[in-house]
């Protein structure tokens, strides 16, 4: 009779050898290392999907946040713009960009502004010069403005995002005070080349450098006057 008979019949009888019990503990044992290792598959394809859909739904609250503060951006600039007085001046092309005409206001070496665009730019210019003046506290403002207008705080946005914000703010700032500075000299510029094609205007002033220097300050002196404008430094 051979080994796997005698174990047949020790199974038939109810009995179970060490050698039985030792296969049956085996089989236990790796049967329950396939339950496991197909467990931990499952538990890492799980968690994969959730952390891709977190990111996934990080990623569209993100992109959700800059449109608002894009368009929020847009807007709180648009009213500076209106501040300062520059829509008053400025035109806007079709392609966005806004320009200056200063022959169109500069006269016979005269500035003459329509009464209502002066108006503008006269109480528009002051502001912006009490403004500048404190650039970290107005773009402070422009901020806080912005999230308002987005209807967002800054424990909503992201560290990314909050960089980002400042980044536009602090780019938005600048871009109007250099469009403000920018009018103003505009003005003094067109005058300063009437006066060149008529230096009589100016006296016996023979020196280049002092020429120059009297340019500029008598344009910038009558920009000042002529607007009633607090001329940008």
């Amino acid at each position: 009779m051979t080994d796997s008979d005698r174990r047949a019949l020790s199974r038939l009888a109810g009995a179970e050898t060490s050698s039985d019990r030792a296969t049956t503990d085996d089989l236990q044992g790796l049967l329950l290392q396939v339950v496991f290792a197909l467990l931990m598959v499952f538990m890492i394809a799980y968690f994969i999907f959730v952390d891709a859909s977190k990111k996934k739904q990080a990623e569209q609250v993100m992109e959700l946040n800059r449109q608002k503060l894009v368009l929020a951006i847009e807007k709180v600039t648009e009213e500076h713009r209106v501040k300062y007085g520059l829509n008053a001046l400025m035109t806007q092309g079709t392609d966005g960009r806004r320009t200056f005409d200063a022959d169109e206001h500069v006269k016979g070496g005269r500035i003459d502004l329509a009464p209502a665009a002066k108006a503008a730019f006269s109480s528009g210019s002051a502001a912006a010069f009490r403004d500048y003046s404190n650039v970290p506290a107005l773009a402070a403002e422009w901020k806080s403005g912005v999230l308002a207008e987005a209807k967002l705080t800054d424990g909503d946005l992201s560290a990314d995002e909050s960089r980002w914000l400042e980044g536009e703010v602090s780019r938005a700032v600048e871009e109007v005070r250099l469009d403000a500075r920018g009018v103003q000299r505009a003005l003094a510029a067109r005058l300063q080349r009437q006066w060149i094609e008529n230096p009589s205007a100016l006296g016996g002033i023979s020196d280049p450098g002092e020429l120059a220097d009297a340019l500029r300050s008598k344009s910038l002196k009558l920009v000042s006057e002529a607007t009633g404008a607090e001329v940008m430094p």
